[in-house]
């Protein structure tokens, strides 16, 4: 039995424990939570810290394959440019792949997060992710618009999803890339598979305005990369990111709706009206490394959406630790609290994953991992950029 204290314990599911006290076992299982109120003792065998003890980070979106790409992609270009980039540079520095990677887990695990949903192109992450600690959801994503070869694609996805099945057999889901880089055929495929398997659905959606402009007029910087690769494929007319989204995601699913950095709110209502559970996921430092700029955070806030925080990959973010890009959230938002933030990097990412009976909040029977953040300025209830996290349990 190990005993945890510090100037404030932030439960997340309920307000913060002032001197509260943490009693986790050897599996580190959460067996007690003390709150000493106005009668503050101290117990034996207690460690007190300085600073915070919060949950584990939940990083509800990254893309840990193309770790490799740390600061070989150029800022502020565009999602056409980002992608022309990311598929030119991704093969040209495979043989620093796996070291990336595994330097990657080890930041993710150093900075506090205990669960990540991760997209898998192909089985690159695998054998390191089965050495870790983490846990994992493995979203496998398709994509692909040239409709003669989308039994060839989905067959693919397939195979890197039954290899990940190995090791995670709950936490392994076939899933699509984006709004606008499936062609029907595929989306058939991948429609199929996603309403018949009710596990959760990850889209990039709204990430640009491209992207809106390619689905309703054909047109645009995201047409014109497909038409440079001489790629055979069905021009869209009259759609919208949303119109995609409901034509093939059916309204039982658990959907995580990836930067709607563009969407409008009155987009963002609709959607959160249409699923059984939708979760709005948040890249901050990638909104800006890309498009340089940010989806509506406060509006979507204070509308009660379910928000939560991905780093997204390391090809459009300087650092996987979710403290940074809470961080940067606070500094753009400064009319939205820690408390809540904190929320979205942990208990609606967990939500969001389906795995908020272990992680997310601290509460007696979970197994949500220690986090302590020292250098926290109580006066304003928030950390600065001195703060630091570090793994207690």
């Amino acid at each position: 039995m190990r005993r945890y204290s510090a100037n404030y314990i932030f439960p997340v599911g309920n307000p913060p424990i002032k001197n509260g006290i943490i009693e986790v076992d050897d599996e580190g299982k959460i067996v007690s939570i003390i709150n000493p109120g106005s009668s503050f003792k101290e117990i034996h065998s207690t460690e007190f810290h300085n600073g915070i003890i919060i949950p584990g980070f939940v990083n509800a979106h990254c893309h840990l394959e193309l770790s490799h790409l740390l600061g070989k992609i150029p800022k502020k270009q565009g999602i056409a440019s980002f992608i022309k980039a990311v598929t030119e540079e991704r093969l040209k520095f495979q043989d620093s792949t796996q070291k990336s990677i595994a330097n990657a887990i080890k930041e993710l695990e150093l900075t506090g997060t205990v669960a990540v949903g991760d997209i898998c192109n192909t089985t690159d992450t695998l054998d390191l992710k089965v050495k870790s600690e983490l846990h994992f959801h493995n979203f496998i994503e398709v994509f692909g618009i040239n409709q003669n070869n989308s039994d060839k694609v989905f067959e693919l996805a397939n195979t890197i999803k039954t290899r990940f099945l190995e090791n995670y057999p709950g936490s392994t889901s076939i899933t699509p890339h984006s709004t606008y880089s499936l062609s029907k055929n595929l989306w058939n495929r991948v429609s199929t598979e996603i309403n018949n398997s009710k596990m959760p659905v990850s889209i990039h959606f709204a990430e640009s305005l491209p992207e809106y402009e390619f689905l309703k007029t054909g047109s645009g910087p995201i047409f014109d990369r497909y038409k440079f690769l001489s790629i055979p494929f069905e021009t869209p007319f009259g759609l919208s990111p949303l119109d995609v989204v409901f034509n093939n995601v059916d309204p039982n699913n658990d959907v995580l709706l990836i930067h709607n950095t563009f969407a409008s709110i009155d987009e963002l209502l609709q959607i959160n009206g249409h699923y059984r559970k939708v979760t709005f996921v948040t890249c901050p430092e990638s909104n800006i490394y890309i498009e340089n700029s940010m989806p509506a955070l406060a509006e979507m806030h204070k509308a009660g959406l379910r928000i939560a925080i991905g780093t997204d990959s390391l090809a459009s973010a300087s650092t996987l630790s979710m403290l940074y890009h809470i961080n940067l959230l606070l500094d753009n938002f400064k009319e939205i609290s820690f408390a809540d933030i904190l929320k979205w990097a942990t208990l609606n990412g967990a939500e969001a994953l389906n795995i908020e009976s272990r992680f997310g909040t601290l509460e007696v029977g979970k197994n949500p991992g220690l986090n302590l953040i020292t250098d926290f300025d109580f006066n304003s209830m928030k950390p600065t950029l001195k703060s630091r996290v570090k793994r207690l349990v």
